[in-house]
C-alpha cells in the first residue's frame, strides 16, 4: 500500500487540476479558501466518483463549482433525512403503543420480557445509559419493570426496531405487513445522515459493502415495486436500475415507510412541504451545472416523479 502524505490546500489544487477538473465558475483562490474554512478535501473530492470519467480516469465536463454544489445538496438532503427519520420514528412509535393498547390479547409486559429473552443485550444497552443520557431518570426509575409504554422512551432507534419486528410478526396488521420490510433501509439511511456521511457521492458508483444480498445488489420488496410501477412513465428497467443503488433505493423506501405510518396531517404537510422545496427548488437551484450529465439528470427525474406520486 502507498503511504500517504499531508499535502497543502496549492498540492490539493493541483491534484485536483490533474484530474482534469475545472475552475471556470469558481476561481482557485475561492476554491482554496473554500477548502480552508468551509470543508474539507477528502471529504469533498468524493462527490467526483458521481460525475463522469474518460477511460484514463480523468472526468468529463467536471469544475470545481460542481463538487462544491454536489457537497452543498448533500448536506441539504441528510438535514431532510434527519427530520423525516425523526417523525418516522415517532409516527412507528404512536402506531405500536395505540396498537399494544387496543389489543386485548398483549399487557404490554409480555412482549418486553419476550424481547428481552430473544435480545438480552437490548436491557444491556439501556442499562448502560442510566447515568449519562438524557434519559436516565426514566431508566433509574422503571429499571427492571419495563412496559412497552416507557421503554419507548429509553431505545436505540435500531433496538426499537426490533421490538417493532417482534410484536408485529406475533400481531400482524394490513400496514405491518408493508412497513416491516423497509425499516431497516429508514435506519440504514438515519444513520448515514445522522453520522454526516456522504450519500450522493455514491450515485455513479454505489457503495459495495452494505446491506445487500449474495449477488451483491440490494433486493427492493415485491410491495416497494408494486408501487413504483404505478409511477406514470417510469420504465420497469429505469426502476430496476435506479433501485439497485443502496441511497436510492432506501431514500424512496423511507418515503413509502413515512406514507404509511404517519397519521398526522401536520406533520406530513410539514415534511411533503420541505420535500416540495428541497428537490423543486434548491437542487435545481444550479440545474445549469448538471444538465450534460444523463445520469445524474435521471437519478433526479425518478425521484422527482416518486416524490410527485408519495405526497
Amino acid at each position: 500500500m502507498t503511504e500517504k502524505k499531508k499535502i497543502t490546500i496549492d498540492e490539493q489544487i493541483e491534484h485536483i487540476k490533474s484530474k482534469n477538473i475545472k475552475f471556470e465558475i469558481m476561481s482557485e483562490n475561492d476554491a482554496k479558501k473554500f477548502l480552508t474554512y468551509n470543508t474539507y478535501y477528502f471529504k469533498l473530492k468524493s462527490y467526483a466518483k458521481s460525475f463522469e470519467r474518460k477511460k484514463d480516469g480523468s472526468f468529463v465536463n467536471l469544475d470545481f463549482a460542481y463538487l462544491v454544489e454536489l457537497s452543498t445538496l448533500d448536506a441539504n438532503l441528510r438535514l431532510f433525512i434527519i427530520n423525516l427519520s425523526l417523525s418516522t420514528e415517532h409516527s412507528l412509535k404512536t402506531m405500536l403503543i395505540r396498537d399494544v393498547t387496543n389489543n386485548e390479547k398483549e399487557n404490554g409486559i409480555t412482549i418486553i420480557n419476550d424481547l428481552f429473552e430473544k435480545y438480552p443485550f437490548i436491557k444491556k444497552n439501556i442499562n448502560q445509559k442510566k447515568k449519562d443520557s438524557a434519559c436516565a431518570d426514566l431508566i433509574q426509575k422503571y429499571e427492571n419493570q419495563w412496559s412497552v409504554w416507557s421503554i419507548v422512551e429509553v431505545m436505540s432507534f435500531g433496538d426499537f426496531i426490533k421490538l417493532y419486528q417482534l410484536y408485529y410478526l406475533k400481531y400482524p396488521t394490513e400496514i405491518s405487513d408493508k412497513v416491516l420490510p423497509l425499516l431497516w433501509s429508514a435506519k440504514f439511511l438515519r444513520n448515514a445522515a445522522a453520522h454526516n456521511n456522504c450519500l450522493l457521492n455514491s450515485l455513479r458508483i454505489p457503495y459495495k459493502h452494505t446491506h445487500l444480498n449474495q449477488q451483491g445488489i440490494i433486493a427492493p420488496t415485491k410491495e416497494l415495486q408494486h408501487e413504483i410501477s404505478k409511477i406514470e412513465n417510469i420504465s420497469k428497467s429505469t426502476r430496476k436500475k435506479l433501485l439497485r443503488n443502496p441511497i436510492i433505493h432506501d431514500f424512496v423506501a423511507s418515503l413509502f415507510l413515512f406514507n404509511y405510518i404517519c397519521t398526522s396531517e401536520p406533520m406530513k404537510g410539514h415534511i411533503y412541504n420541505d420535500l416540495e422545496k428541497l428537490f423543486k427548488e434548491r437542487f435545481v437551484f444550479h440545474k445549469e451545472y448538471f444538465e450534460k450529465d444523463s445520469y445524474l439528470i435521471s437519478c433526479y427525474i425518478f425521484l422527482e416523479k416518486v416524490i410527485d406520486y408519495v405526497k
